[in-house]
């Protein structure tokens, strides 16, 4: 169980840093204690549904995301972490984001 709950931490901070916000900003606004917070990420400490609930929240995620997974081999949630970059975005500069990225990858293919 530990092993879960490391990668779930993994998770959160992965999607926190990509949001660039702190440790501090996030658990303020999952309406939690930072060091607690932080014992989450690590994996050093288990938070309740509840508290589980209020950090998807707080990182615009659906609690699924950081708990799907497990038992089988899976990749990083590479999509999920893009639309969250890109989702305050006009939609003609979103179209301009995938396209770059679309680009990109066209160019590291070769």
């Amino acid at each position: 169980m530990d092993i879960i709950y490391a990668e779930i931490g993994r998770r959160m901070r992965s999607i926190r840093k990509t949001l660039r916000l702190t440790q501090a900003q996030l658990a303020e606004s999952a309406g939690i204690d930072a060091s607690f917070y932080g014992q989450i990420e690590r994996g050093a400490n288990v938070p309740s549904l509840k508290t589980f609930l209020s950090i998807a929240r707080a990182l615009g995620v659906d609690p699924a995301d950081l708990l799907s997974g497990f038992g089988r081999r899976r990749g990083p949630a590479y999509a999920r972490t893009i639309e969250l970059l890109i989702k305050d975005l006009d939609p003609r500069k979103k179209r301009l984001m995938l396209d770059i990225i679309g680009d990109v990858v066209s160019r590291f293919k070769k």
